[in-house]
């Protein structure tokens, strides 16, 4: 069973869609775990509402990979959206999913572990 980690900055709704990414993994049979646990998959849901927010985006983004250097990093949400070209730089994210795509980020996500072509999804 593949692990899944969350985290969410801003907003109501964020938490309220990262609810339903949540709900779309434990439908496909993956464990949900705390983001500072060992996960095969973490996932960000951004903010962008001010600079603080994009900088918390960013350091939370880098200490991924230190917690599990060998997960898929999933970055999605207002900063991934409007950010993408900046995102790009950041090496440790694998896959950036726009708003638009997060009611299919289970299967964006296992297309990127199936094919391992996670670098980039708009």
């Amino acid at each position: 069973m593949k692990k899944v980690a969350f985290y969410t900055l801003g907003c109501k709704v964020n938490q309220y869609e990262t609810n339903a990414m949540i709900e779309q993994f434990i439908k496909k049979n993956y464990k949900l775990v705390n983001f500072e646990d060992i996960s095969d998959i973490y996932i960000i849901n951004t903010c962008t509402v001010t600079n603080m927010s994009d900088r918390k985006s960013r350091q939370i983004i880098r200490r991924v990979k230190q917690i599990n250097p060998k997960s898929i990093l999933v970055v999605t949400g207002c900063y991934a959206q409007v950010a993408v070209k900046e995102l790009e730089k950041i090496k440790e994210i694998d896959l950036i999913v726009g708003n638009t795509e997060k009611k299919n980020i289970v299967e964006i996500v296992e297309d990127c572990l199936d094919k391992y072509k996670c670098r980039l999804q708009k």
